[in-house]
Order: C-alpha cells, then structure tokens, then sequence
C-alpha cells in the first residue's frame, strides 16, 4: 500500500474561517450531488472527497441518512450553483474543515484532519484486560486536531483517536482513514465503510476487518468524539 502526499493542509484558513458559505467534501465515495432537495431525487454527479463547494443556499428542511436502527446521519440540504453543476448536496457529506488529501492507492483518496504534530509522550499505568492486570506503556502523540493514543495490551493493540471540534457525522466519515478496507474489482478499486453493528449507550459498534476485532465513535462527557479500535493478532 503506498502513501502519496497531495495538499498540506489541515484547518482552513481565517479567510476560509469568515467564508461561511464554504464546504469541503468529507466522505470518502464522494458526495452526490441531487436534482432536488432530497435523497429519492435523481443523481446528477459525484463530487469527489476534498473538493470545496459554495453553498448558494442552505435549506432549513431536515433530512438524515440511515446508517442503522439506532443511528442516522443528522442534516439536511445544500444547494450548489457554479459554472460547472447545479444541484443539492446533503450536508452529512461535507464538513467546514480543509483536508489533507492523501492517496494511499491508485484512486483511492482519504481525507486527514490530524494536522501537524504538536507533542509525543509515552507513560506506564496498570490496565485491566480480560480480567488479569497488565502493566503496559502507553503512547500519546497530540497533533493539531487529533490526540492519538496507542496502548500495548500484550495480547492485543488498542488505538484511539480523540477529534477535537469535530461532529459525529465528521468522525463516521473518518472511520476508514485508520483502517482502510479497500474492495479491488475489474471495475476498479472502492474503499468501504465498516458496517454498524449496534449502539450501546455512548457507543457506536462498527464491524473490524482482519486482525480489527471492532471499531467504535465513543462519544465523551464533554460531547467530544473518539474513534477506538482494538486489534488481536
């Protein structure tokens, strides 16, 4: 798998800050850009993930996706007006954050929002897991908009990425950042979506891939969102 930079950037710009008009596309397949304000309409194009839009108008009209039972993507329409489409675009699929744009397979993009990194540190503390006591290290590496943390269980690898300022729509879109699972057809290749299991209180339980057991988005006390994986070889 290889890893090709294309833009360094992270948070956009005070220029961008002030632009309130202004969007990028955050989800990895794209965002669909609608003949009419709602999800049965016709699709007239897909936009591709870290391009930025200008939003004409923001329509007040709630519509969410369904993820899963007991989670939706909350939002709802945007309209879109250039010289080059005209349409409407579902806000789920956009966030107000610039992305770094990196390409880790032939046509297949993710977009970072880690930024640059600030701080790394590493301590021990006892852990608790699969009821025995474990003394391990733990790694923490503090980049602009992400606190990364990495702990050694001795029988498994935790990680856990907290997003600052970032909605549970923008993290979901996140999820296969971390860990990609990239589907190779003649078609081409797609990277997916882990599929959502369930909720358990604060908690939404994605499906892992390989040595993933799962994938969570912890919401904390704080309203914060976290992304928590744990791998088992």
């Amino acid at each position: 798998m290889k890893s090709i930079f294309i833009e360094d950037t992270s948070r956009y710009s005070l220029q961008e800050k002030r632009d309130e008009n202004s969007y990028y596309v955050i989800n990895i397949s794209g965002a669909n850009l609608y003949k009419k304000p709602s999800l049965d309409s016709e699709i007239i194009e897909n936009i591709k993930v870290g391009e930025k839009i200008v939003a004409n108008r923001i329509l007040k009209t709630e519509q969410p996706i369904h993820i899963g039972v007991e989670f939706q993507l909350q939002g709802g329409f945007i309209e879109v007006k250039n010289q080059v489409y005209s349409g409407f675009i579902h806000s789920s699929d956009l966030t107000r954050f610039k992305p770094q744009l990196e390409e880790i397979l032939d046509g297949i993009i993710i977009p970072d929002f880690k930024g640059k990194v600030k701080s790394k540190t590493s301590e021990k503390k006892i852990e608790t897991f699969n009821n025995k006591e474990y003394e391990v290290e733990v790694e923490i590496t503090t980049y602009e908009n992400v606190i990364h943390t990495y702990t050694d269980l001795n029988e498994c690898l935790e990680n856990t990425y907290l997003y600052k300022d970032m909605t549970l729509n923008e993290v979901y879109h996140q999820l296969p950042v971390h860990n990609p699972n990239i589907d190779i057809t003649s078609k081409g290749s797609v990277i997916l979506m882990p599929e959502f299991i369930e909720k358990k209180r604060s908690k939404y339980f994605f499906s892992g891939i390989g040595i993933t057991r799962y994938t969570t988005i912890v919401e904390n006390l704080d309203g914060q969102y976290l992304i928590s994986s744990l791998d088992c070889p």
